[in-house]
């Protein structure tokens, strides 16, 4: 499984659905992605038999991963990548001039003031 393209994620999922939100690494941002709706193939019943409900939690857990993945990489166009320290930012934390995440903009304004 990929690794979340945010440092904070919350994963809403339910039975019926998968619903993820990533969060900007500085401000914390909501980002929500795409919900994908879970339809089982199987049939609705009262009782189920104990390999047939490990079934039902196999695909769920499948199809699970999957709307992960592609969540994660749907929001990327959501965040900048600072190339000074890493992080995945929102717009508003992003200094589009200067190409890095306003807190690296500040540290280096910072530095350069001392000099």
């Amino acid at each position: 499984m990929l690794e979340p393209v945010t440092k904070k994620y919350q994963d809403d999922s339910d039975l019926e659905s998968f619903k993820f939100t990533f969060f900007c690494d500085l401000c914390a941002k909501p980002v929500k992605a795409v919900s994908y709706s879970f339809k089982p193939p199987f049939k609705p019943k009262l009782f189920i038999s104990a390999s047939e409900r490990r079934a039902r939690e196999l695909l769920w857990l499948s199809d699970h991963g999957d709307a992960y993945e592609r969540a994660n990489k749907e929001v990327l166009i959501f965040f900048n990548l600072c190339p000074v320290c890493g992080r995945r930012v929102c717009d508003d934390c992003f200094a589009d001039e200067q190409g890095i995440c306003i807190e690296c903009l500040k540290l280096k304004n910072e530095k350069e003031e001392k000099s």
